[in-house]
């Protein structure tokens, strides 16, 4: 009984020692990384990509950029988009989507053609929320879009900010 007495005790020290030591690390790397958290949510200043189409017999069109909020509360989006291997009747096509809090959306699109560089586009906006991009393909013949990638977001406004 006298042992097992002296186990206990002896393993309630090296608790309350570890957990001495553990919680003001713990709450140090937690004060370090709110900051951090912070930052990445109001950073969306920044590279957005490669973004791509859906792939059509071993191409596909892909775009990346910027966004930054200016001086002025105006969103701005540029970029490059790509259409590299894809056959004469396809090209590259992009889309950025604009949204403000009302949810009134407006689309830019740009187009590229051919394989050889590049096309650059800007686009922006003021009183944006959010700004979604899409990559796809624009069949020339059928005048529509094709093989588009997914919506995805590369700008949101914090609130909280």
């Amino acid at each position: 009984m006298r042992r097992t007495t002296r186990n206990l005790l002896g393993l309630a020290a090296v608790t309350a020692t570890a957990l001495a030591i553990a919680l003001p690390a713990s709450a140090a790397s937690a004060s370090a990384t709110a900051p951090a958290a912070a930052t990445i949510a109001a950073d969306f200043e920044d590279s957005w990509g490669y973004n791509y189409s859906k792939w059509y017999d071993g191409s596909r069109a892909k775009a990346r950029g910027d966004v930054w909020a200016d001086e002025d509360g105006r969103v701005r989006v540029s970029g490059r988009l790509y259409d590299k291997n894809s056959p004469w009747y396809l090209c590259g096509y992009a889309q950025v989507k604009f949204e403000n809090e009302d949810g009134d959306e407006w689309t830019r699109s740009v187009q590229k053609c051919g394989s050889s560089g590049y096309r650059s586009f800007h686009y922006s906006g003021h009183e944006v929320d959010s700004v979604q991009v899409r990559v796809c393909y624009w069949h020339s013949e059928q005048e529509k879009k094709k093989y588009c990638g997914r919506w995805d977001y590369i700008f949101e406004a914090d609130e909280d900010l």
